[in-house]
């Protein structure tokens, strides 16, 4: 008998993609008591061959680097994972990874380490982060068998916190995008959502100063607050 419930087998690394591997799972986690601008952010966008957090595959991962208090436009990532399958057309309809493009992509242990030492210990975010959060946490514990410690932050969760009175016209990002007049130079790729997605966290970030939210944990237990209160 088969037990059903059997650890996935993690791919075998060679022996430098085993020594990045390590040098990952050596990091800390961040220091969240640090004032919002002093942290580095690491804001992030996936594409996935579909909306199944738990199951499609993972296409593309875009990154960008908030630093003191700005979008470091001299560090990003935008990386491609190798498909043994493609995906079917509607769904490159929406992502627009093609099928050369899908082929072309990197080993999903190279494009997950080339993420990981991208974003190393610094926060998360990104908008509807859950659904990110789950596909590269999936990922990472399949190809490399690590776990990272640094938190994650949806944007799209603390937007309404911060600006409740715009809340209820604003449910994509597109939308907050045009509520706070922040023009982007293209949309529904990776890199550049991410890069959108960025222009909104500083927003959000200046506000949160003026609420007196210092730090990221102080933003955090926030976030958690309103968690429990929408659950009660």
């Amino acid at each position: 008998m088969i037990w059903p419930f059997a650890r996935h087998r993690q791919p075998p690394l060679d022996t430098a993609s085993a020594a990045r591997r390590a040098a990952l799972a050596a990091l800390a986690a961040p220091d969240l008591d640090q004032p919002l601008a002093a942290l580095r952010w690491c804001v992030v966008d996936v594409e996935t061959g579909g909306l199944d957090a738990a199951h499609d595959p993972l296409l593309a991962i875009g990154a960008v680097a908030i630093e003191h208090g700005r979008i470091a436009l001299d560090q990003s990532l935008e990386t491609g994972l190798a498909q043994t399958q493609i995906t079917a057309a509607a769904n490159i309809l929406i992502h627009g990874i093609t099928d050369s493009a899908q082929r072309a992509g990197q080993a999903a242990h190279a494009a997950l380490l080339d993420w990981l030492e991208f974003a190393g210990n610094a926060p998360r975010v990104a908008f509807h982060a859950g659904f990110d959060q789950t596909v590269l946490e999936r990922d990472t514990r399949t190809q490399l068998g690590l776990r990272t410690p640094a938190p994650w932050f949806d944007a799209a969760l603390v937007a309404p916190l911060l600006f409740p009175a715009v809340a209820p016209r604003c449910r994509h990002l597109d939308d907050w995008l045009e509520h706070f007049g922040i023009a982007v130079y293209t949309r529904h790729g990776a890199l550049a959502d991410a890069y959108a997605t960025a222009q909104l966290w500083l927003v959000l970030l200046d506000a949160a100063t003026r609420e007196r939210i210092t730090t990221a944990r102080q933003l955090q237990r926030l976030l958690r607050a309103r968690r429990w209160l929408s659950l009660h």
